[in-house]
């Protein structure tokens, strides 16, 4: 016999890169839930800037929307909005509408589609995630209303009274309210009086 050194051909299955496949990299396959749910959170927030006189300067929402998944198999979701773009394509009527700027989208999102016709359609991945964040530049009155009057009594004291007002609806409740009132770095012992919260020098 006459033999000469050679490799072994592996004649296992090769791997197909996913992007060739389009397979789903963020989401494993089998996930199996006895209850199929789904839970989104819309989570904003309100930057305001207000000048001496109680005009808004500028006033914009900062928001995310992040979703608990718990979807058996390959589920293919899809997200509407109030979106004046989409609004438009479609004819109908955007007095209640919105403009989203800066819009970021979680790897999951098909952006083709969304750019032909804003719709939001994903396959999740599995448990906790952001699916999108946005901002939106609108006119949005203060939540709380702050008012300051300067008293000063001599030259080396003065007196800051300071209100707040809700201006929320009565269903919804403000809690850690917290307001900070610039002094001057060289206030000496400086004494408070409030009628709801407590106050405290820093």
């Amino acid at each position: 016999y006459i033999t000469q050194q050679g490799n072994k051909l592996d004649t296992g299955k090769s791997k197909v890169p996913t992007t060739v496949t389009n397979a789903v990299s963020w989401r494993s396959e089998g996930i199996k839930y006895k209850k199929n749910e789904v839970f989104i959170d819309v989570i904003e927030s309100v930057n305001l800037l207000v000048n001496s006189n109680g005009s808004v300067l500028l006033s914009e929402i900062v928001g995310s929307v992040k979703l608990k998944v718990f979807l058996s198999g390959m589920p293919e979701l899809r997200l509407g909005l109030n979106d004046r773009v989409l609004f438009e394509l479609t004819g109908r009527n955007k007095n209640k509408t919105v403009e989203l700027e800066d819009v970021k989208f979680h790897q999951c999102v098909r952006l083709s589609r969304f750019e032909n016709d804003r719709t939001i359609s994903f396959i999740p991945p599995d448990g906790d995630f952001e699916l999108m964040s946005y901002r939106l530049n609108t006119q949005v009155k203060p939540l709380i209303w702050i008012e300051s009057v300067i008293e000063k009594f001599s030259h080396s004291r003065l007196e800051i009274m300071v209100k707040a007002k809700g201006q929320f609806k009565k269903q919804s409740v403000a809690n850690n309210v917290e307001i900070s009132v610039p002094v001057p770095s060289d206030a000496d012992s400086p004494k408070f009086k409030t009628s709801v919260g407590s106050a405290k020098y820093v």
